[in-house]
Formats: C-alpha cells, structure tokens, sequence
C-alpha cells in the first residue's frame, strides 16, 4: 500500500510540529546529567536483563504497520509505527532484528493481525512491546491501563468513515460527521473487535445497534473486505488508517471524519517488570528533539 497518501492529516501535523520547548529541554538536561548515570537512556544501551525483545503488531493498518513487497519477492512489515519503534529498540538496547543466525541481543515480531489476541499477549507478558496504533485514553485507555502499562503518547488520531468510491450516497454533510448523520437504523456499520472505533460506534449509534446492522469482525481485512462486497456500507476506522487504505486502493475513498483526539501509545505488561518505558519514552524524547521523527512524518504522511 501507499506511503500513508497525500497530505498529512492535522493530527499528524500536531504530533509531528509540536515539540515544545519543555521536551527540548528535558532531553538537554538528561544529557547534561550523563556524567552522573542519567545519559544511559540516550546515549548507550542501558544495564538491562532483556536480552530479546519480543514485539507484537496488527496489520493491515496502513500507514502504522502493513506489508510491502519487496522487488526480489516476498514482503516486509513496514509502517510509521514500525520504524519508530525499531529506531527506539536500537537506540535504547542496541538491538538490530533477530534473524536465523542472530538470536540473543535483538528484536523479533509477531503479527497477530488480529487485535483481541495482541493486548491479550501484551497484557500476559508474552508480547514486550505492543505496537499497533494503540489508544491509550479516554474510557478505553482506562480500561487498557487495567491491564498493561503505556508509554508516553506519540501520535494524536481520530475516527475517520471509509466507503466504496463507487457509493454515491453523502454519510456525512461537510468534513467531520455527525452522531446523528451516522445513527441510523438502515446503515450497515462495519467495524474492527475491540477497537475503540467499535467502542464508538457502540456508545453512540444506537439505532445501528438496535438494528442489528453493527458488523463487528475480527481482523481489518475482513471489515474491508465487507465493504467492498457490500455487506456494509461503510467502515469506521482511526482516519490515518482510513487514509491509508484509500491511498493504496482505489476502490474506497474516505468520506469524513469522527473527531476523539485519540492518543497512540507503546503497550507493555501490567507494571512494566522489564523496565521498558523508561528506556521507550527516553528514546522518544531524543527522537523528537533530534528531528527523526519529523523525518518519520513526513515519510509516512506527507509522501
């Protein structure tokens, strides 16, 4: 799929531009105290006893994490949220990709590509790292903070309404859609299990619920693969992925926006007993400062 598509959503921009001058110097003042133990988290990697990290995602969620085809053949899982959290793990632990003959000091993925079974795992202490544009406010971050620990946020997202490009039919009057252009008894709703874009559509289309035309599927290649049959109308899903899907497939286009000002964050086990948000939300702050993830925007969401 594309590179994120076209111009870079407002979130995104927000997220990407809004590296206050507290953040600068926070990361300069850590970097001044480096002689007194503190400078570990950036400049080396710190005393730890992970010798492997095990990292869990969801795809297809372009431009977060998906895959792309290699020219020799096969694929690569690439994305926004993967190259930020690799550029993270081999800063904060000097760990490059496990591979067959490099098992210890290195990083290994599982794509669950399903969601339930990812915070499952994160939440279990089988996944170290949960990387797949999760939410971490709001009701549904409370819940998930039952559960796992969060890093601090590192991108701001809403809802976003996907549908066939060949539906004339107008959801949603002007940019951002209404609760009542969407609560609907006739509309068929199409959305991903245990994703706050389900939460949403449950807390407020209750006429679609009551109709029974709420569609919850387990994977986003099934809600997508619903639409395109017409077995919904349309799908709710985090607008960049929305944007994401649209740019690489002609076949839909995005017809609005659901504004909840939703915030992305690295998941890790309940009370974090590998000590990794520390070392995550030390790397994150050197990244921002530094401009890597400037550079990582405007890859994903400007190309």
């Amino acid at each position: 799929m594309a590179e994120g598509g076209g111009a870079p959503p407002a979130e995104a921009v927000r997220g990407a531009k809004g590296v206050s001058v507290a953040i600068v110097a926070v990361v300069a003042v850590v970097l001044f105290l480096a002689g007194v133990g503190v400078g570990w988290l950036v400049f080396s990697p710190p005393p730890t006893r992970v010798t492997k990290l095990f990292l869990g995602t969801n795809t297809p969620f372009p431009p977060f994490e998906f895959y792309e085809d290699l020219p020799s053949g096969g694929t690569n899982l690439t994305g926004f949220d993967v190259d930020l959290i690799e550029e993270i793990v081999s800063r904060g632990f000097g760990f490059d990709q496990c591979t067959a003959t490099v098992t210890t000091n290195c990083y290994e993925w599982t794509d669950f590509q399903t969601f339930l079974p990812l915070l499952a795992a994160v939440g279990e202490g089988r996944i170290d790292i949960g990387v797949g544009a999760i939410t971490m406010n709001g009701a549904t971050g409370a819940s998930r903070n039952r559960t796992m620990d969060f890093s601090n946020p590192y991108y701001e997202a809403d809802q976003g309404v996907l549908k066939r490009t060949s539906d004339t039919t107008n959801y949603c009057q002007a940019t951002d859609c209404t609760v009542a252009e969407l609560n609907l008894g006739s509309l068929r709703v199409g959305v991903q299990e245990i994703t706050t874009s389900q939460f949403w559509a449950e807390d407020n289309l209750p006429a679609v619920v009551a109709a029974d035309n709420l569609v919850v599927l387990g994977t986003v290649a099934d809600v997508l693969l619903a639409l395109q049959n017409d077995v919904v109308d349309i799908v709710i899903m985090d607008l960049p992925a929305a944007q994401g899907v649209a740019a690489g497939n002609p076949s839909f286009t995005v017809e609005g926006t659901i504004q909840t000002n939703e915030l992305y964050g690295f998941a890790v086990a309940n009370n974090d007993p590998l000590g990794l948000v520390l070392i995550i939300n030390a790397q994150l702050q050197a990244i921002r400062a530094d401009g890597t993830y400037d550079d990582l925007i405007d890859k994903w969401f400007q190309g």
